[in-house]
C-alpha cells in the first residue's frame, strides 16, 4: 500500500458515507464488522473517523472508599496524557453501572485531538458534552461517579463488544447509520475501494435523478 498516514487516512475516511465504506469491504471479499445498534450517537449528524484506543474498565465490589477510589482510577485517568490525534477512545465496561465517561474528560480527550469515543457503558454529564460538541456513541446513561466503584482493568488490549473484537489501531468509523470498525491492516486499501464506489455512486445518482433505471445504471456504471 501507499502508506497513508492516520491524519490523512481520517480525513479522507470522513469524507465518505457508510454503506460506500461497508459496500468496500464486502467488494474486496472481507467481513464487515459493525456492532450493536444499541450504541447510540449524542450527536446523530456527526460522523466519527479515528484510530481505536481501546479500553475495559470493572466494577469495584464492594464499593471502597473516596480515597482509594482516587488511588485506583490514577491509571485511567493518566490515559488522557497519551492520547493520539486521530484517535477513537472504546472504553468496554461490562456489568457497571456508573458514569464511565462525562464532559471532564471529554474536554482532555478533545484537546489532544481525539476524535470521540465508543462506550459500551453509561455515560454522563451530557449538557457539558453538548456544549463543547464532543461526539460519544454509547449504550446508556447513568449520573452516578465512578471513583471507588470502577476502575480501568487494561489499555491498549483486544476488547469485545457485541460478536465484534476491536483490536488497538483499528479503524472505527462511526455515523448514524452505524458504526463499522475497519481492521487496522487493511484500513487503507478500503479506503481506496470505498473512494472509488463512492465515486461511481455520483455517477449512478445523476442518472437515477435523470430518470435511468437502476438495473440500466448498474449496468453502465458496475455499482448500484
Amino acid at each position: 500500500m501507499s502508506g497513508i498516514d492516520t491524519k490523512e487516512l481520517c480525513a479522507r475516511f470522513r469524507k465518505l458515507y457508510m454503506p460506500a465504506v461497508c459496500d468496500a469491504i464486502y467488494h474486496l471479499g472481507l467481513e464487515e464488522h459493525v456492532l450493536p445498534t444499541s450504541i447510540r450517537p449524542l450527536f446523530p449528524d456527526v460522523r466519527m473517523v479515528g484510530r481505536a484506543l481501546t479500553l475495559e474498565g470493572r466494577a469495584i465490589e464492594p464499593r471502597i472508599s473516596w480515597d482509594e477510589g482516587i488511588k485506583r482510577i490514577q491509571s485511567y485517568l493518566k490515559v488522557f496524557e497519551q492520547i493520539p490525534e486521530d484517535s477513537v477512545i472504546v472504553s468496554v465496561n461490562p456489568n457497571s453501572n456508573v458514569g464511565h465517561f462525562g464532559e471532564l474528560t471529554g474536554n482532555a480527550a478533545r484537546v489532544k485531538g481525539c476524535a470521540g469515543v465508543i462506550l459500551d457503558g453509561n455515560l454522563r454529564d451530557i449538557e457539558g458534552l453538548r456544549e463543547i460538541g464532543f461526539q460519544v456513541f454509547y449504550r446508556d446513561l447513568s449520573p452516578l461517579n465512578a471513583i471507588g466503584r470502577w476502575e480501568m482493568v487494561s489499555v491498549q488490549q483486544p476488547v469485545k463488544i457485541g460478536s465484534v473484537t476491536i483490536h488497538p489501531n483499528d479503524v472505527i468509523f462511526a455515523e448514524f447509520d452505524g458504526i463499522l470498525v475497519i481492521s487496522g491492516a487493511t484500513a487503507e486499501e478500503v479506503l481506496i475501494k470505498a473512494e472509488e464506489i463512492a465515486s461511481a455512486e455520483m455517477l449512478v445518482r445523476k442518472d437515477m435523478r435523470d430518470g435511468m433505471p437502476p438495473m440500466a445504471g448498474l449496468e453502465r456504471h458496475g455499482y448500484i
